[in-house]
């Protein structure tokens, strides 16, 4: 390969990582700042030690069990608002 093609290659992929922009972290925790600090605390609690002890298992599977049962809720009440949606739309 000359090195010309090499280079326009890259100027290719470097053009095309340009229009594609994913957000930052400091954007991510600008934008979510409580989830961004219960990660931090499952993080901190997890690596701390806090998951070692069968009160801190106990604790971690009661938060656990309460985000699953919210995150099945959510998803069971958009499934049923969405539902034939597409056909009143005119979609199929």
């Amino acid at each position: 390969m000359s090195e010309a093609t090499v280079s326009a290659a890259t100027d290719q992929v470097v053009d095309a990582q340009q229009g594609i922009s994913a957000p930052t972290l400091v954007e991510n925790i600008k934008e979510r700042p409580i989830v961004s600090l219960g990660v931090a605390g499952l993080l901190g609690f997890v690596f701390g030690g806090g998951i070692s002890s069968r009160t801190g298992a106990a604790t971690l599977m009661l938060i656990a069990r309460i985000w699953l049962r919210q995150a099945a809720t959510n998803a069971f009440a958009s499934a049923m608002s969405n539902y034939g949606t597409g056909k009143r739309n005119g979609s199929s």
